[in-house]
């Protein structure tokens, strides 16, 4: 699959990586070489557009459906995380792609009595207990059942519950955000969960200032490149990589 840069406008560095990383997306891809976009929503064709010219056009079409205070795309820096959860809101296909559920389960202490909440997110948040922590590690200490003493029992009025966050399924598109700047991570090319297996496609960094992305085409095997804004290098399948600067990290489901 082609790869291009896109010309940074005024701190749109964030915008660059985002869509670097969504432009990895095999379905998105596919859904563009067929022409089957939505031609009736801006987004997509702004998307297309961009992706159809390698980045010669849309982007200031692009822009301007965005944004926001919180997201001045073409007019100074803003967060990749945020512009992904607007895609995913304005775009239907990838947000059937990130979207997954995850439950909060609640048990009473002292009775049978149990509950739970289900709710959809198109990220899974990673805060890291300790420094280079995995990504599987955090997914597992996440999931880890935790006590709150101060929680009453509307059953029994007892004191004390045990709560835990489980993953309640997996989607295509699979993405960790890590929540702390000053937190940092440690991932593979490859990941397993409950036997479902994903891919790394794109690695979406911050050092602070800049934004960029480490991004490949699937299958796995294809080569890594390194697109920061117009620069675009490629560093062969073999060169893994690996940044403490990483903010989002999208695993492609093979399984």
């Amino acid at each position: 699959m082609k790869s291009f840069g896109l010309r940074n406008q005024r701190g749109s560095c964030w915008v660059n990586a985002a869509l670097q990383a969504v432009f990895r997306i095999p379905d998105l891809q596919q859904r563009f070489q067929d022409g089957k976009h939505d031609t009736t929503n801006p987004v997509e064709v702004c998307l297309h557009t961009i992706w159809s010219s390698s980045g010669a056009m849309g982007l200031k079409d692009f822009y301007a459906c965005v944004n926001t205070t919180l997201m001045p795309a073409g007019e100074g820096i803003g967060d990749s995380h945020e512009l992904l959860e607007f895609l995913c809101d304005k775009v239907p296909m990838l947000d059937k792609l990130f979207r997954f559920s995850v439950e909060n389960r609640l048990k009473c202490d002292n009775c049978p009595y149990t509950d739970g909440k289900r709710e959809t997110m198109i990220e899974f948040p990673i805060v890291p207990s300790q420094p280079k922590e995995s990504v599987a590690s955090a997914i597992v200490s996440a999931a880890q059942p935790h006590a709150i003493p101060d929680w009453s029992c509307e059953k029994c009025k007892g004191k004390g519950c045990t709560k835990q966050f489980l993953l309640a399924g997996f989607p295509k598109i699979l993405t960790f955000h890590v929540t702390s700047l000053r937190s940092t991570v440690t991932y593979s090319s490859i990941l397993s969960l409950n036997k479902v297996e994903y891919a790394l496609f794109a690695v979406v960094c911050y050092d602070g200032g800049h934004w960029w992305t480490y991004g490949r085409d699937m299958p796995p095997g294809k080569s890594w490149v390194t697109y920061n804004d117009a620069h675009v290098h490629s560093h062969g399948p073999q060169q893994f990589p690996m940044a403490d600067t990483m903010r989002l990290l999208m695993y492609y489901r093979l399984t």
